[in-house]
């Protein structure tokens, strides 16, 4: 399966795949909370046919917490926000190694994944106890479909049982932060970027 990014920009976007049909939508605004509180960047993600709600970041700064809601999460480790209750960001996708660059999650299944930026390729989404590689952020030119011609960066999505939602939640985490590192809107990562799990991890708190 592939899912396109119709513009370069996970945090406004329509993820589409090559026949043109929407499957996500990101979209990302900035709400007042109170007189007390400062503006928050909080991100939607949706599907388009019904409306429903996959899930909110609400994107924190240096000193407050990223936190992230979404309706397959259990409740286990939730706490108050800005925007209501969720999870941290840094709960949901935890790193092992504290100047690594690689962040896990767990799904339902209790399966561990681990996203990675690759030198070359771009970020990859791999289940730990096999390695197998489920999920492929990168770029290309399409050569049939709603696109061809054009390139365009896409999620390419190995059959697997992890839910579509939550890969989709973890990339969109992901992909922001690796950005931030590097300070511009590179597609995929440049050859210096990726230095392996003892790679520092840069950007505030995620």
């Amino acid at each position: 399966m592939e899912l396109i990014l119709r513009q370069n920009n996970p945090q406004k976007t329509a993820l589409v795949s090559p026949n043109g049909t929407i499957h996500y939508e990101i979209t990302t605004t900035k709400t007042g909370t109170s007189r007390e509180t400062h503006d928050v960047f909080l991100c939607k993600i949706k599907h388009p046919k019904d409306g429903s709600v996959v899930g909110e970041i609400e994107w924190g700064d240096c000193f407050t917490p990223t936190f992230v809601r979404c309706p397959l999460f259990s409740g286990i480790g939730a706490q108050m926000g800005k925007m209501g209750f969720g999870m941290t960001a840094r709960t949901f996708l935890y790193k092992r190694n504290p100047f690594s660059n690689s962040r896990y999650f767990v799904d339902n299944d209790l399966i561990e994944y681990k996203w990675k930026a690759r030198k070359g390729v771009g970020c990859i989404l791999t289940r730990v106890h096999d390695n197998k590689e489920i999920a492929k952020y990168t770029m290309g030119s399409r050569v049939e479909g709603s696109f061809a011609g054009e390139k365009k960066t896409f999620l390419q999505i190995q059959p697997c049982s992890l839910d579509l939602d939550l890969l989709i939640l973890s990339f969109a985490i992901m992909e922001k932060k690796r950005r931030e590192r590097t300070d511009d809107l590179a597609t995929v990562p440049h050859e210096d970027e990726v230095q392996g799990d003892g790679a520092a991890d840069g950007g505030g708190e995620a």
